[in-house]
């Protein structure tokens, strides 16, 4: 099977459980996001680009920060993206919970 190099708009969006308007607003917002256009001017993501959305949707999305204050975390990116890890304090609730939900699963797995 031959792994796609590239993805449309559309693939990007469903993968990523997001709308297309999303992906075009980021775009403009975010300085990092940058998909390559081909002839027709149609968007293709890398996964690189795919990444960066990801980060993009767990910085906005899952950590709760505004578009100005996910710039300024997304900034780090050029300085490598262990910068862009949680900050301890929810690193360490973050791993709790998972640790939590893994023991109820195994006690389940065990009855």
């Amino acid at each position: 099977m031959i792994e796609k190099e590239f993805f449309s708009i559309k693939e990007v969006a469903e993968m990523l459980d997001l709308k297309p308007y999303i992906l075009r607003y980021w775009e403009k917002e975010f300085a990092i996001l940058k998909p390559k256009r081909n002839r027709v001017d149609r968007r293709y993501y890398s996964k690189k680009d795919i990444d960066i959305i990801k980060l993009i949707k767990g910085v906005l999305y899952d950590q709760g920060y505004t578009i100005a204050g996910a710039k300024k975390k997304l900034v780090r990116l050029r300085d490598g993206p262990e910068q862009l890890s949680l900050p301890l304090r929810n690193r360490n609730k973050m791993l709790k919970e998972i640790k939590a939900e893994l023991q109820k699963i195994s006690n389940l797995l065990n009855e």
